[in-house]
């Protein structure tokens, strides 16, 4: 498959990605009195509607954070059903309402505590709560966006990889089942790296709300980006396949070329043994026919001898005739 493939899955999944963190107007009416009034004694004005705000910006952001308004709102107010608005300075011994005298604690923390002033270590094991509490609600957010991304990655993969593994078939790389399990394989790589990014991306920007904002400005141009991705990757998974087509009748070609000339060559080959043969029984035979022939039984017997050597030398045997080695040679009558 396309090296583009996955870089696709991960930038449709980021595109995909959709963080709100909770505002005042999204949240339920106890939720938003808590802001409100929390840590005030009854009779003391309320806080602003700025103020209010920062009292919201006190819960974790991740901990406000939801796919929208509506289901960011619910984890606000879960994350507050068992804080108490706790004063860092006691109102009993002047301690302000407002925000900076304010940090949500557990409330049997804060029960226990009565009204002794918050020590430093109080404060910093309170915002080491808040950080934690933050990373878990980024972790946790990223678990619930990861099989939507899986979703997104594995649908960008499996066209492509489909494609591209059935143009294999076609030029006979690689057999049916092969490029179902190759298919599959890509798909399931896609799907990981969707859901990975859609956890890494989610996480980040539940954490930290300017990051989320910025995601929510650039989505649309990240969905651009992507599909733009894949149309460049159709292409190139067709402009691959032509060249590979193109690179392989080239071989073919120049393979047919060899054969044709090796033939070629075997050809000349024997028709120069065979020229050289006939030149060779040319000269046999102008030697036959050219000898002196003595009168007699002698002369006929020397003949014999010359023509059983000329046979000889030209390869024949006694399988070609009876007058050749492993036969007797007729026997001359004694010389008067």
């Amino acid at each position: 498959m396309s090296d583009d493939s996955h870089p696709n899955s991960a930038v449709n999944a980021a595109a995909t990605t959709n963080i709100h963190h909770a505002n005042l107007q999204d949240l339920p009416l106890s939720a938003a009195r808590r802001l409100y009034k929390g840590g005030i004694r009854p009779g003391e004005p309320t806080r602003s509607r700025v103020q209010a705000q920062e009292m919201l910006e006190k819960i974790p952001p991740s901990q406000r954070a939801g796919v929208d308004g509506k289901s960011a709102a619910s984890n606000a107010e879960q994350y507050l059903s068992d804080k108490h608005a706790s004063h860092i300075k006691p109102h009993s011994k002047g301690g302000s309402n407002n925000p900076n005298n304010i940090k949500w604690e557990n409330a049997k923390d804060n029960i226990t505590r009565g009204n002794k002033t918050m020590s430093w270590q109080e404060q910093m094991r309170l915002n080491a709560k808040l950080q934690f509490d933050n990373l878990a609600g980024a972790v946790k957010a990223g678990f619930q966006a990861a099989p939507l991304g899986a979703a997104v990655g594995a649908v960008t993969a499996a066209p492509f990889s489909l494609l591209t593994n059935a143009l294999r078939v076609v030029r006979g790389e690689i057999s049916a089942q092969e490029a179902t399990t190759a298919t599959l394989k890509d798909t399931v790589m896609g799907g990981a790296v969707g859901g990975a990014t859609a956890f890494a991306t989610t996480a980040v920007v539940a954490a930290c709300p300017p990051i989320a904002i910025a995601l929510t400005t650039v989505a649309p141009a990240l969905a651009v980006v992507g599909a733009a991705g894949m149309v460049y990757e159709f292409f190139k998974i067709l402009d691959d396949h032509k060249q590979d087509v193109r690179v392989y009748f080239e071989s073919l070609t120049q393979q047919e070329l060899a054969n044709l000339q090796a033939i070629e060559d075997e050809l000349i080959y024997e028709h120069q043994k065979n020229l050289e043969f006939l030149s060779e029984a040319e000269a046999i035979n102008q030697e036959i026919t050219n000898r002196p022939i003595a009168p007699g039984i002698e002369g006929a017997m020397q003949r014999l001898r010359e023509s059983v050597a000329i046979a000889q030398s030209l390869g024949l045997t006694s399988a070609d005739s009876k007058l050749l080695p492993n036969s007797q040679l007729p026997c001359l009558p004694p010389h008067s």
